[in-house]
């Protein structure tokens, strides 16, 4: 059997889970947040999935309830990401917005964020412990 491969994160001062990731496209490891409310593989902008060489599909888009029930509208985009030692072609979303919302959301950041949701996580275990402010995510198969 391969030897498992192991991602290692924290939980922030918000208690949320998160793990850093290297990304195609970005020179510093990007912050993916966990939300295993979300079924699908991330939640990225516009210009992350340029940055990632994905293709966004401007024909269609979809309208989700968010967690904090705010409705988003979002875009389709379709990749490849690294993803403990495999490389998986995945279908993210992208969060539609205009300009002036875009360069808003971007100035309260300090480094990339993404959401990465329950799709990538099948077949891992997912550990988060909130008094040691530590997450891990193993592949399990």
């Amino acid at each position: 059997m391969p030897p498992r491969e192991t991602i290692r994160g924290g939980v922030d001062h918000l208690n949320r889970p998160f793990v850093r990731l290297g990304v195609t496209g970005f020179a510093e490891p990007v912050t993916a947040f966990i939300d295993t409310g979300f079924n699908g593989s991330l939640i990225v902008d516009e210009y992350q999935a340029q940055q990632m060489g994905f293709q966004v599909t401007k024909i269609h888009s979809i309208t989700a309830l968010l967690a904090s029930q705010r409705s988003e509208t979002f875009l389709l985009c379709r990749g490849r990401i690294n993803w403990l030692g495999d490389e998986p072609f995945i279908t993210a979303l992208v969060i539609s917005e205009t300009e002036t919302q875009r360069l808003e959301r971007r100035r309260r950041k300090r480094n990339e964020e993404v959401v990465l949701g329950v799709e990538l996580l099948i077949n891992c275990k997912l550990e988060v412990d909130f008094v040691r402010r530590s997450v891990s995510i193993t592949r399990l198969s």
